[in-house]
């Protein structure tokens, strides 16, 4: 970026970063009700919350793992020859974080979760034996671990629902207290790796979101209205990138802050108009707050500092120190889709509040299917640990996608998130699909290379996978 640019970038506040001013529709509380509640009735027809019977069962496994999680706490204590009393002092707790922890899950929603361990409890702790003895229960299928990852990770199904959980060794506390409260406090994350501190501030960005809103309630439900849009445009899907919950989250928060109190007492009608109307309007890539930058170690976001902080399209800033861009994976071609999609999304907002639309209509399925004259479709097909085979092949999408579009004889490219699923007999199937633009006189055809050197990844990536179905 420009000189220019990188100034306007450090000179980023909760004031400078507004874009527009924008003055709410004064409304009756009666209106504001009935308004609230017709965008209810269509999250509803979309299932675009969770039963309580599903609650119950996300509680019922966060429970679970929690008591799960302090044995083994209580296990590593005995095998470091810790005394029975020690062990029984020390602590130790899971937590939730992400769309549970904001009370705003559908049916589709996993559930991430946040191993908190004292001291003695090691990473390595965390990926052997506990990883043993989740794979000896019966709830438990579709294992893997990602000890690698930006974000180290032990991803299952339990009890059928998806679930993510990281760690967080707290190696400056002596004892970890039960009310999980206490890991707001800045000492808590003195001392910690990488590692640990990203795991930790997903949990401590989430709650964070919650106190930084003026009304809990209308950020709820305006956060549900936009992941729904997005889900519908295919615009869903850090991995893959896109936005992820987090990103999503922010942004949403953002605007709610920029309504103020007074607006966020009116309708969620006029929050996502709002919405609309603020990112269809950014100047990116000037980064998104929703907290005054603080002093903070070099592992912050800082473009002034960090070279390939500079390169980022989208910069979507984390409220928790150290702040960092949860839109890192979004290229400069897909920053340019979302935008586009806002201003898309905008015109619609304007003519639904002119009473010439529905809002339905600002959720009809993209016509995805209809933009490009050619389509790749990428599918893998297994007999069982399907997550463990369709996660891997989707964590080289996004390559796959940079790898198209960098073809000479290919103008834009764009990857669907969503796959579709297919069973057969005992056979699982997902596929995925790139919409593929070609240079004129040029055929789809000639773009071999990147799929083949793609499938070849894939099928090293087998050998390295611990399942019973990786040499069938």
């Amino acid at each position: 970026p420009s000189c220019n640019s990188l100034s306007n970038l450090l000179q980023q506040s909760l004031v400078s970063t507004t874009p527009t001013v924008y003055i709410p529709v004064v409304e009756q509380p009666s209106v504001q009700e009935d308004r609230d509640r017709a965008l209810q009735m269509l999250l509803l027809q979309h299932q675009c919350y969770e039963d309580e019977p599903g609650m119950n069962l996300r509680k019922g496994i966060l429970i679970e793992l929690d008591i799960l999680v302090k044995q083994w706490i209580r296990s590593e204590g005995l095998r470091h020859s810790m005394t029975w009393n020690q062990v029984e002092q020390v602590g130790g707790k899971v937590v939730s974080y992400g769309s549970f922890k904001l009370f705003v899950v559908d049916k589709e929603s996993d559930l991430d979760l946040l191993c908190v361990v004292p001291k003695h409890v090691t990473r390595e702790g965390f990926f052997k034996n506990l990883y043993e003895l989740l794979s000896r229960k019966d709830e438990v299928t579709e294992l893997r671990q990602l000890p690698w990852a930006f974000v180290p990770v032990i991803k299952m199904k339990y009890r059928g629902i998806e679930v993510d959980l990281t760690m967080a060794r707290l190696i400056g506390l002596e004892k970890i207290p039960e009310n999980e409260e206490f890991l707001l406090m800045p000492l808590v994350a003195k001392d910690l790796d990488q590692k640990c501190l990203r795991s930790l501030n997903g949990f401590r960005a989430t709650c964070e979101i919650l106190q930084l809103v003026p009304s809990v309630e209308k950020f709820r439900l305006t956060l549900r209205m936009v992941k729904l849009w997005a889900r519908k445009n295919g615009l869903y899907g850090n991995m893959l990138g896109f936005l992820g919950g987090a990103s999503w989250a922010i942004l949403v928060a953002k605007v709610c802050q920029l309504a103020g109190t007074d607006g966020s007492q009116g309708s969620c009608v006029n929050l996502l108009h709002l919405f609309f109307y603020t990112f269809a309007k950014w100047n990116w890539p000037d980064p998104v707050y929703i907290k005054k930058i603080e002093a903070q170690s070099y592992l912050a976001w800082n473009p002034a500092m960090n070279h390939f902080d500079r390169g980022h399209s989208m910069p979507i800033i984390t409220s928790s120190a150290p702040q960092m861009n949860s839109a890192v994976n979004v290229s400069k071609t897909n920053c340019q889709l979302i935008a586009s999609k806002f201003e898309e999304a905008l015109g619609i907002c304007q003519t639904v509040l002119e009473g010439t639309r529905p809002w339905s209509d600002l959720f009809r399925p993209t016509n995805f299917f209809e933009e490009f004259d050619n389509y790749v479709l990428m599918s893998g097909t297994c007999r069982g640990d399907s997550c463990l085979w369709f996660g891997s092949i989707e964590s080289k999408l996004r390559q796959l996608n940079h790898h198209i579009g960098s073809c000479p004889k290919v103008s834009s490219v764009r990857v669907w998130p969503q796959p579709f699923v297919r069973k057969d007999g005992h056979s699982f199937q997902q596929m995925w699909f790139f919409g593929v633009k070609m240079i004129v006189g040029h055929s789809a055809e000639t773009i071999q290379e990147p799929l083949h050197v793609f499938t070849d990844l894939c099928m090293v990536s087998v050998k390295n996978m611990s399942s019973p179905y990786a040499s069938s």
